[in-house]
């Protein structure tokens, strides 16, 4: 009968195997303790269905039902999808920022500015040179030191600008190289994307593979920014946003052979040899955050500092050409253009600049003089009082005043990249904490588990070994009477 003592046996074996069940997940918990990603799990256990069950044969009625024991619902991975959104979505932010402090701090150093040798104190030392020549017009050392000045001068912009295009080459070869990875964290989110519809197919729950999921989208939150959409199957889209930024685009979509459909792909713009980025069949794509925004953002910030840098040369080279030319040298002759273009262009730019080689030979040839008189310094002079003299294309401020001030834009973006990375990873540490207070293992509440599990499992099969004896005493001891 329902209430006999078979039936109690088959009970006590369901809480035997409950508690089983619920230990080797402990197990489970304590051995992945220091695994990244993993999730704590936990089994969910419900009252098995009591007996009897109304149906038609047995429409109820009875006055009674007797519990049948327990059943395990689940083994339930312990996570708050919720808090897994805000931490992505601040992990887009946190990317963007740190590359853009560590590419202005780059930058920075190149300008190396307040500093004893930064161009600033070259620059001074040049305008120097030319007032000491006003005096001393036919001094052939302060001749050579007004050349050498312009000599120094001329290869500290030549080398700030190939610094600055260094670093320009790095932010595009990062791009590329986060370009790749992208494709690869893509390819794996989709690869797990079917493991994990096979599994739930089969009525399993692919716990460890959400957990290696779910981390493969934190790494990728940290490159691009996305959102993320769930299948009832349980595979989740990756979505991009489009053209009108809306997130439309899924970069784990697959075809029917597994093959993705679309990836990240980069190209070289063919006129500033800038890294372009596009996706594989052609979509129209929009960056909004992340690595891959902070990067392009910084080497923006760039191209501007490198703008200020070659107006601030070539409206230097053309005011001193402009009145060298009208200046007479130590031997009488006009003037030649003091600075010419290394690559013979009309334009003047940090790349380009350099002393006339003619006058790097003979610094006879220094025009310094307006009316020719061998001791006629006052062309130098006008060359020198150019330093104080507010310059139109350059705002109408000085050559020494415009440079200060697009290197203190460059401190104050610096200061700013700085600071918002600090507090963004701040931001994300406190949410990552959060759901590890949620997520994470304990040991010592696993331990706690553990021994609630172990004194269930005795009890159960305590009770399996107390209606043996009672099956004992019905079969063997009563057939004796």
């Amino acid at each position: 009968m329902p209430g006999g003592t078979f039936f109690g046996i088959n009970t006590a074996l369901r809480g035997l195997m409950a508690q089983e069940k619920a230990l080797q997940t402990t197990a489970h918990n304590i051995a992945n303790a220091s695994t990244p990603g993993y999730s704590r799990q936990r089994v969910v256990m419900v009252p098995a269905a009591a007996y009897p069950v109304p149906s038609m044969n047995r429409p109820g009625g009875q006055g009674w039902q007797v519990g049948t024991g327990v059943e395990v619902q689940e083994v339930r991975r312990v996570r708050d999808e919720f808090l897994d959104t805000q931490i992505r979505y601040e992990t887009h932010a946190l990317g963007a920022w740190e590359r853009r402090r560590d590419a202005l701090q780059e930058i920075e150093e190149v300008f190396a500015e307040p500093s004893d040798t930064g161009f600033n104190t070259i620059l001074n030392q040049f305008w120097a040179s030319w007032q000491e020549l006003s005096k001393n017009a036919e001094s052939s050392p302060v001749r050579t030191t007004v050349v050498e000045t312009a000599t120094a001068l001329a290869e500290a912009l030549r080398h700030t600008h190939q610094q600055l295009e260094t670093i320009r080459e790095d932010l595009n070869q990062m791009m590329e190289i986060k370009a790749t990875e992208v494709n690869t964290l893509a390819r794996q989110i989709a690869d797990l994307n079917k493991q994990i519809v096979a599994i739930k197919l089969a009525g399993d729950q692919p716990n460890d593979l959400l957990d290696q999921r779910d981390k493969l989208l934190d790494e990728l939150a940290r490159i691009i920014d996305f959102k993320v959409k769930v299948e009832d199957n349980g595979a989740v889209q990756v979505l991009l946003a489009d053209s009108s930024q809306e997130y439309t685009i899924n970069l784990v979509e697959v075809d029917s052979n597994g093959n993705l459909i679309r990836t990240l792909t980069y190209s070289r713009d063919p006129v500033t040899n800038n890294t372009v980025l596009s996706l594989s069949d052609g979509t129209p794509f929009t960056i909004n955050n992340g690595e891959l925004k902070g990067l392009e953002a910084a080497r923006e910030q760039l191209e501007t500092f490198k703008t200020d840098l070659n107006t601030l040369t070539r409206s230097l080279a053309e005011r001193i050409n402009d009145l060298h030319a009208a200046g007479k040298d130590l031997n009488g002759a006009p003037g030649e253009d003091f600075f010419i273009t290394l690559d013979g262009s009309s334009t003047f730019t940090a790349a380009n600049i350099d002393v006339n080689p003619a006058i790097k030979q003979d610094v006879t040839k220094v025009a310094a003089a307006i009316d020719g008189g061998p001791g006629d310094g006052s062309n130098a002079l006008k060359i020198a009082q150019l330093k104080s003299e507010g310059i139109s294309e350059l705002g109408g401020v000085t050559f020494g005043d415009y440079y200060k001030n697009f290197t203190a834009r460059l401190g104050v973006a610096a200061h700013e990249a700085v600071r918002m990375a600090t507090n963004q990873k701040s931001l994300v540490d406190q949410l990552i904490n959060r759901r590890e207070s949620i997520s994470g293992v304990s040991l010592d509440e696993e331990m706690a588990y553990m021994i609630q599990f172990q004194h269930g499992y005795e009890a159960a099969a305590r009770v399996i070994t107390t209606l043996d004896e009672m099956l004992d005493t019905l079969i063997n001891r009563m057939a004796a009477h």
